[in-house]
């Protein structure tokens, strides 16, 4: 048999061409209560035509008749019942006594039907089976609500596509997002629901990278990580999973598809390996600042004495000059590494965070403002000063700024953008620069990851440590061509020792 179709039905059942039936029942018993029920409820009338009792006849006076019978009609015998109500067409027998089955045969008219209490056996039958359906129909029903309730309740994005990634359901999480209705979505391919945290598209098209395709080859669960940018430039971080699900047959026949957003603890893992990296290159640095400084120092001091000696031809000058070259280069990159994993002067003092901005783009601007560099501050009124070394935040706002320079090498403007960010003060330095990609994105903080040919690696790290040691946080937005901006959030400074000596007067 085809699986069931809901086109599929009509076939066997009553088309609506058949008038009401006005129903003539013939004896008591138990299954005149069923038989009733199945005139009566609603359940049955989607799929019987409509029947209406108008009387009964041959009573068993022991058998008590049911209280939807007490104001109906009723005769000694069926011959009376059928003189007093002609507009009987259908004659139901439940006596159980084949004589009486076989003398309505032979009385009734051709326009009067008759179900006999062998037939009826059958359609006691039916009746028992919709009943059954209907409780576990009902039983589904609130299954299907709970199931549908705690799919909704999940974080995580649900989608349940047919095998051509067409969405079959999804739970709230995911079209409220989307801003479209469940019924609209349905049967729409997954990439036009599919959004990230701040509404942006998650994907254009049904990605490659997607498990939905592995677990379509493999009949598997499959699962993949990808990273999206959203609508402000920031990296964020998905882990996708696929399902496959099966009929009774055993055959694929959908795949659930779950998005997990997994930003926040990709951020704290990538935090704790910082933490790693920086523990094993403060042990690296100790032992080249003990093992290779000395002796640096000292093949450099002979490399200068050499080289103002007047014995030494042009061409051994050179060499001499190189070798000079490169121990200071050597030894810069030692101090970097020092200065990478000394710790930072502490939470410092209160520090007038707009006169810092404003002493770094006058700094700047004397070298870079005659190369076509605009470097702009807009700051908000009234902020607070922040809590800090005035020192290092230049020392992090110039090598901001100059990354920033360094992106745009035919010019531009750099903005500097300070306001309160909830209870922070955000700096927020912005360019017009090539941008970064989702992989330099994800690999800024690094330690001696560098797209530089002559960096180190260490510039966003050392901003990174020094910001977060003063209790702050950084921030980095970009895509490729549309630029930069690099977020620093920083706690403003309190006025703890006024509010002491002023708990100290109300005493």
């Amino acid at each position: 048999m085809d699986d069931f179709a809901y086109e599929n039905l009509g076939i066997c059942y009553w088309n609506g061409t058949l008038g009401p039936f006005n129903v003539g029942v013939v004896g008591t018993g138990s299954m005149l209560r069923v038989l009733l029920d199945i005139i009566y409820n609603e359940a049955f009338r989607e799929f019987l035509p409509e029947m209406c009792l108008s009387a009964i006849s041959d009573t068993n006076p022991n058998e008590p008749l049911p209280e939807d019978c007490e104001t109906c009609p009723i005769y000694p015998t069926y011959r009376e019942m059928l003189d007093a109500h002609p507009e009987i067409n259908l004659v139901v027998e439940i006596t159980g006594d084949g004589g009486i089955a076989a003398r309505l045969r032979q009385d009734l008219p051709a326009g009067i039907a008759l179900i006999d209490h062998r037939e009826l056996v059958f359609l006691c039958g039916l009746h028992d089976m919709a009943v059954v359906k209907g409780h576990y129909m009902t039983s589904l029903d609130h299954q299907r609500s709970l199931i549908q309730s705690i799919i909704d309740e999940i974080r995580e994005d649900i989608f349940l596509l047919d095998k051509s990634g067409n969405i079959q359901d999804l739970n709230r999480t995911v079209w409220q997002r989307a801003g479209i209705p469940r019924k609209e979505l349905l049967g729409r391919p997954c990439f036009e629901a599919a959004r990230l945290r701040d509404g942006s598209t998650f994907c254009s098209q049904l990605d490659p990278v997607c498990p939905f395709h592995k677990t379509l080859l493999s009949g598997r669960k499959e699962e993949a990580m990808v990273t999206r940018v959203n609508g402000s430039g920031l990296l964020q971080y998905y882990r996708l999973y696929a399902y496959p699900i099966f009929d009774m047959r055993g055959q694929m026949s959908h795949i659930m598809v779950m998005h997990r957003d997994i930003t926040e603890r990709t951020q704290r893992e990538k935090y704790q390996q910082q933490q790693d990296k920086f523990a094993i290159i403060g042990e690296i640095s100790t032992y080249l600042a003990h093992e290779i400084r000395n002796p640096l120092y000292a093949v450099g001091g002979f490399a200068n004495a050499l080289l103002r000696s007047p014995k030494l031809d042009e061409q051994e000058r050179e060499k001499v000059q190189i070798i000079v070259e490169e121990t200071r280069r050597l030894d810069k990159l030692l101090t970097n590494m020092l200065n990478f994993v000394r710790p930072t002067p502490g939470p410092g003092s209160a520090v007038d965070l707009v006169a810092v901005c404003r002493d770094v783009a006058e700094l700047m601007d004397v070298g870079y403002g005659r190369q076509g560099y605009d470097i702009v501050i807009r700051a908000a009124d009234n902020l607070p000063s922040v809590q800090g070394d005035a020192d290092s935040l230049k020392q992090c706002l110039v090598n901001i700024i100059k990354n920033s320079i360094e992106a745009m090498p035919g010019g531009g403007e750099v903005v500097i953008a300070l306001a309160m960010d909830g209870g922070d003060v955000a700096v927020r330095i912005s360019d017009t620069g090539t941008g970064m990609s989702e992989t330099e994105l994800d690999r800024a903080f690094n330690p001696f990851y560098s797209t530089k040919a002559d960096g180190n690696g260490l510039g966003l790290p050392l901003i990174k440590k020094i910001i977060e040691e003063a209790g702050g946080s950084v921030t980095l937005a970009s895509r490729p061509g549309q630029g930069t901006t690099v977020t620093l959030h920083l706690q403003p400074a309190m006025d703890v020792e006024r509010q002491d000596r002023e708990g100290t007067d109300g005493i």
